[in-house]
């Protein structure tokens, strides 16, 4: 009763529409702030790879489902920074450009990239400029249970993946689900991770991902690892997590 009469009297004063208002310009603000940001890290990335030897192909189209400049950013920087030998890709895009042309330069690095539709990797192979070599491995999605929520995985939830030792894994598929999105990641940690790791998941603006970022630092402490976390933000949000010795990946 005593609600039903406060928004009564919030709606005869017009309060009601002032709120709705203010949350929608507020929105519009937080929108335009993520552009500006946004075009900031384009620049950013774009003077940082300039001279970069290894990245002979330059030319990205980032946004909407791809990975944006901030994660491309990010993504360059521990590639060049810390020159993971072994490298994990769920998702084919933007981000593969980047981490198979650094493991085709670099002859002692290597590079996986999960996918599981033929049709994208078949345009993305025709459309790629150069002849570095893309390593792809299609594989079909299945939904699995995660705490009793739905959630979309790779087949048999990479189960083949668990004890090879990968010192860089990007995480930007499957689709993100409601829940506990692109738990993959959960099946094979720690078992796959080598002593010194980075981690990064794409799309962190949602719940889902969230959730198994998560879990992913709820396992690492339980298994007695220590890892420092990050989260960066451009047009969306895309977080980090690393092994204590390359914290400063947490400040770029």
């Amino acid at each position: 009763m005593k609600n039903w009469f406060i928004n009564h009297i919030w709606k005869l004063l017009g309060i009601n529409r002032l709120l709705y208002y203010q949350t929608e310009q507020q929105k519009k603000l937080d929108e335009i702030a993520r552009t500006n940001k946004e075009i900031l890290k384009a620049s950013i990335f774009n003077d940082t790879i300039k001279d970069c030897e290894w990245l002979k192909y330059k030319s990205f189209s980032a946004g909407q489902w791809a990975v944006d400049y901030g994660c491309l950013y990010t993504l360059f920087r521990v590639l060049n920074d810390t020159h993971p030998k072994s490298i994990l890709e769920f998702g084919l895009g933007q981000s593969s450009k980047l981490i198979h042309q650094y493991a085709d330069f670099y002859t002692d690095a290597t590079a996986i990239t999960y996918e599981h539709d033929g049709n994208w990797i078949e345009f993305f192979l025709k459309g790629k400029a150069g002849d570095y070599k893309v390593n792809i491995n299609k594989t079909e999605l299945q939904s699995i249970e995660y705490k009793g929520e739905t959630t979309l995985s790779y087949k048999d939830n990479c189960e083949e993946l668990k004890g090879k030792k990968f010192d860089f894994i990007m995480i930007d598929a499957p689709f993100g689900s409601a829940r506990y999105s692109r738990s993959q990641i959960l099946n094979i940690v720690p078992d796959c991770l080598a002593e010194s790791f980075c981690i990064i998941m794409d799309d962190f603006n949602r719940k889902g991902e969230q959730e198994t970022m998560a879990e992913l630092q709820k396992k690492l402490q339980s298994n007695g690892i220590e890892a420092i976390k990050a989260v960066y933000c451009a047009s969306k949000y895309h977080c980090l997590i690393c092994s204590k010795d390359l914290k400063f990946l947490t400040t770029l």
